[in-house]
C-alpha cells in the first residue's frame, strides 16, 4: 500500500528513526537534524501542523538529502522520504525559503544542458541525428561525449540507436530535485517533444531516466517512448557480445536510481561478466547499495558532505586493495574518481572489450 504524503509525514514524525543508520547524509554529518525522521518531521511542521517559525535556516534540512532511497529500503511502511522531500523543497521555494545555493539553478541547468547538447553535436556524425526512429540515446549533461561510445557499441551489436534531433542535454532531474517544479515541467515538455518520434529512449543518467519514467507523467507531461537505461538495452544483445578473456577485478557500484528506483541490478553484472570482468561486490550492494553523494543536488547545497559520502564509499575499495570501480551512471563515475582508484563507465568498458575482441 502506498501511503499519501500527509500520512507519510505523520508516520515519519513519530517513528523511532529506524532508517537512521542507512542515511548517507546523517552518517556523514553525524547530526540528528539531518536524519530522515527529522527532515520529514521538519517538513510536517513547515506545512503548518504545529506553530514553527518558517525560515530559510529551518527549511535547510529539507535539502540535506540525496534522494538515494536507502531509507525507503529500511522502512517498514515503504515510505519515500527522498521523493517527499523534493515536494517539500518545491513548497519551500514557492514560500521564498529555498536554499540560497540553488537561487540560480534553472539558469545553470539550462546553460549546462546547452553546453552538453553542443558537445554531443560536435562529436557525433550528423547522419546519426534524427527526429524519429526505433531507439533514441540521451547521454546526459555529465557525459555528453558518451554518445560516441554508446553509438559505436550499438553499431557493433547490431542495435538501432540514434541521437534525437534537437537533443536535450539534460532531462531535467536537477530542477525536480532542487524544488523548481514549474521549470521542471516546462523542461520536460521540451524533452518530450524532441522524443515524440521514437519508440523508446535509452537514458544514460539513471536519475533522469527515473524522472522521465515516473515524474514526467506525475507532472502532466506524457512521454511517447518507453524509457530504458542503456544497460537494459545492451543486455538485450548479451549473446552477441564476444566472451572476453579475464580483464581483471573491479568493484561494481550500483547507482541508487538505477538499482533502487528502477530495479536494474543484474543486467550490469551480466554484461561485465560477459566481457571478462571479475566483479567484486561491496558489502552493501544492489538495492542496499551506498550512495556516491551525487544525487538530490547535494553537491551544490552541501559539497563537503557530498565529498565525504563519496570518500566513504571508496574506503571499502581501498581496504580490499582493488584499484578500480565500474558504474553505470555518469555522475557516479565522476564522483568516485579518486587518488588510487580508477572509476570507469560500464559502457566504456563494454565498448573497449568488443572493439578489441
Amino acid at each position: 500500500m502506498t501511503l499519501d504524503l500527509d500520512t507519510s509525514l505523520t508516520y515519519c514524525t513519530y517513528c523511532p528513526k529506524l532508517c537512521r543508520h542507512v542515511c548517507p547524509v546523517s552518517s556523514a554529518e553525524g547530526r540528528e537534524t539531518v536524519t530522515p525522521q527529522t527532515k520529514m518531521a521538519t517538513m510536517r511542521l513547515l506545512r503548518g501542523r504545529t506553530a514553527i517559525e518558517a525560515t530559510v535556516e529551518v527549511a535547510a534540512s529539507l535539502y540535506a538529502c540525496t534522494g538515494c532511497g536507502a531509507c525507503t529500503e529500511a522502512c517498514h511502511h515503504d515510505i519515500t522520504p527522498g521523493r517527499h522531500l523534493f515536494t517539500g523543497r518545491a513548497e519551500a521555494e514557492r514560500a521564498g525559503l529555498g536554499a540560497p545555493a540553488l537561487a540560480t539553478l534553472p539558469e545553470r541547468v539550462r546553460a549546462k544542458a546547452q553546453r552538453a547538447a553542443l558537445t554531443t553535436r560536435e562529436l557525433v556524425a550528423p547522419q546519426r541525428f534524427t527526429a524519429a526512429g526505433e531507439t533514441a540515446y540521451l547521454p546526459g549533461c555529465d557525459d555528453p561525449a558518451g554518445a560516441v561510445t554508446a553509438l559505436a557499441l550499438a553499431d557493433r551489436l547490431g542495435l538501432p540507436l540514434d541521437v534525437p534531433e534537437g537533443t536535450p542535454g539534460c532531462a531535467g532531474y536537477p530542477l525536480l530535485a532542487g524544488g523548481f517544479d514549474d521549470a521542471f515541467r516546462l523542461h520536460a515538455e521540451t524533452v518530450a517533444r524532441s522524443l515524440a518520434g521514437f519508440r523508446r529512449v535509452a537514458v544514460a543518467c539513471p536519475s533522469c531516466a527515473w524522472a522521465m519514467k515516473v515524474e514526467y507523467p506525475a507532472h502532466g507531461v506524457p512521454l511517447a517512448p518507453e524509457v530504458v537505461h542503456p544497460t537494459e538495452l545492451f543486455a538485450e544483445a548479451l549473446q552477441k557480445i564476444p566472451v572476453g578473456e579475464a580483464r581483471g577485478e573491479a568493484f561494481y557500484h550500483d547507482p541508487c536510481y538505477l538499482a533502487r528506483w528502477l530495479g536494474v541490478t543484474e543486467e550490469p553484472r551480466q554484461l561485465l561478466q560477459r566481457v571478462g570482468v571479475s566483479v567484486r561486490e561491496f558489502s552493501r550492494s544492489r538495492a542496499e547499495g551506498v550512495c556516491c553523494g551525487g544525487g538530490g543536488v547535494l553537491p551544490l547545497t552541501a559539497p563537503a558532505t557530498a565529498d565525504a559520502i563519496a570518500a566513504w564509499r571508496l574506503d571499502e575499495v581501498r581496504e580490499a586493495g582493488v584499484g578500480s570501480v565500474i558504474t553505470a551512471c555518469p555522475t557516479c563515475r565522476r564522483r568516485l574518481e579518486s587518488d588510487g582508484v580508477a572509476s570507469r563507465s560500464l559502457i566504456d568498458v563494454l565498448e573497449e572489450a568488443t572493439r578489441t575482441a
